[in-house]
């Protein structure tokens, strides 16, 4: 009996012994196996993730696509996407206006003395042009400053210029417009048939007697501000061609060059960067109007290169001219021409149709 009693604690001991080890063996079991699960997760998520193919379409820059490989193929029968067309901006002044004005202040503060019905008729409306006495004034302006000596031709063949770029004919009016026109063949000026126009239009000749006789009168550098604001063409039929902002680019850059000191540095200065802005407006044109006129890819060739000159001529004008309408202007222009917007006016590209 007692051996009996002793094998009982024993056997107890082996069986808690025994369930001891088969619970330690369970638990390290787990631990191994949560402790490979977590070692493997630790390696898969420090592998970097693999990318989707990107997929080859025109963009404005390279995208990777999150299409997956059915999806691309499916995309390869597709044609390929355009080129999305830039934002475009407006401008809210016109640079010219406030330099229209200063001009005919100027004018008048000259010559109103000599001529006193000048006020009257140098701020006439357009349709003036036509009336009899308007033009009597204007021959009269044009006599007298052939005769006006010193200082103050330059001035006067201005304001002559001025009126007279107001005068104009119908061609229905066959016998008036002879006599209108004798009139300015006699003073050795041009006054030409425009189809398009329906009449007969003084072609601006004296600006360029102006700007070669007195370069350095003040009068002079105005009028070369004119011509510049024309294209550097003044026949009103695109005489010299449809670019011309490569000429306004030209000649206004050389005017910077050659006239450090000059009071028109800034209105030049923006009438250059118009030039340039329209070069690269021009590389971007998409409208369905303009597509029968103009062809983009004639000037993708330094446009961009253009935008940046742009930029660089609008930041010179509000330092060179603070507080003025051309500050004004050229600042609406810098922001968005830095994020390669287009402008939707743009200047110095001359159509006849």
């Amino acid at each position: 009996m007692d051996q009996l009693a002793r094998k009982g604690p024993r056997k107890t001991t082996l069986v808690l012994a025994a369930f001891v080890l088969v619970m330690a063996g369970i638990s390290a079991g787990t631990w191994f196996y949560r402790y490979s699960r977590i070692q493997q997760a630790k390696q898969l998520s420090a592998q970097p993730a693999q990318r989707a193919r990107p997929a080859a379409r025109t963009v404005l820059a390279p995208q990777p696509s999150s299409s997956s490989p059915t999806a691309m193929s499916e995309e390869s029968h597709l044609p390929a996407n355009p080129v999305p067309a830039k934002p475009r901006f407006q401008f809210s002044v016109d640079p010219m206006l406030e330099f229209d004005e200063d001009l005919r202040k100027a004018l008048l503060g000259e010559l109103t003395l000599t001529f006193p019905e000048l006020p009257s008729y140098l701020g006439a409306d357009p349709e003036k042009g036509t009336d009899a006495a308007y033009r009597n004034f204007t021959f009269h302006l044009l006599d007298v400053a052939e005769k006006v000596r010193g200082n103050r031709q330059p001035a006067t063949l201005l304001a002559a210029d001025l009126l007279a770029s107001k005068i104009w004919c119908p061609e229905e009016n066959k016998e008036e417009c002879d006599q209108v026109r004798r009139e300015f063949v006699q003073r050795n000026l041009s006054f030409e048939h425009e189809p398009l126009g329906g009449g007969f239009y003084y072609s601006r000749d004296l600006l360029w007697r102006i700007w070669r006789d007195y370069p350095a009168d003040d009068a002079g550098e105005r009028t070369f501000v004119l011509l510049l604001g024309l294209g550097w063409d003044t026949s009103g039929t695109c005489a010299k061609g449809s670019d011309q902002f490569r000429e306004v680019i030209r000649q206004g850059e050389l005017f910077l060059q050659d006239r450090p000191t000059s009071p028109y540095r800034g209105i030049v200065s923006l009438l250059v960067g118009q030039a340039y802005a329209s070069w690269w407006a021009l590389s971007n044109e998409r409208s369905s109007e303009m597509s029968g006129y103009v062809d983009p890819k004639r000037y993708q060739v330094g446009a961009d290169e253009a935008r940046l000159h742009a930029i660089h001529y609008f930041e010179r004008v509000p330092q060179i001219s603070p507080g003025t309408q051309l500050a004004n202007y050229a600042s609406q222009a810098i922001a968005p021409l830095r994020l390669e917007q287009v402008p939707e006016q743009y200047k110095f590209v001359c159509i006849y149709d």
